[in-house]
């Protein structure tokens, strides 16, 4: 079972804020998707529930979640590298939750190899 980490973002004073993350343990992305949705709506207090995110590493990869709050429209979903990913505060946030650190990274294929004197390069 992998675990999923959940944020959400909050209008405050015209001022986009996040609270610090929750961890979610069910065993599928739909479940954790209505999990995360109710907790971070009754957390709102004062503040404007914006967005909320979901995310968890897969392949190297964060995969990623959102869905804007008070709306019926579907969740977005992509994926981003773990290092462009890191730098957002709200997701770097997340990975810290889940303990995900840029050394779990795939590193890059590289466009031309060299080995035993034979150069091969990648078609792009």
């Amino acid at each position: 079972m992998t675990p999923f980490a959940s944020v959400a973002l909050y209008e405050r004073n015209g001022d986009i804020v996040f609270k610090p993350p929750r961890k979610e343990l069910p065993s599928d992305k739909t479940q954790a998707r209505k999990s995360a949705m109710r907790f971070w709506q009754n957390r709102a207090g004062d503040d404007t529930l914006v967005t909320v995110i979901l995310a968890r590493e897969f392949a190297g990869r964060l995969e990623i979640s959102e869905r804007a709050a008070g709306t019926r429209r579907p969740w977005l979903e992509f994926s981003r590298d773990i290092e462009a990913a890191r730098r957002e505060p709200h997701l770097a946030a997340c990975m810290a939750e889940l303990g995900i650190t840029p050394a779990q990274a795939v590193t890059p294929m590289p466009d031309v190899l060299e080995i035993n004197g034979v150069i091969y390069r990648r078609e792009i």
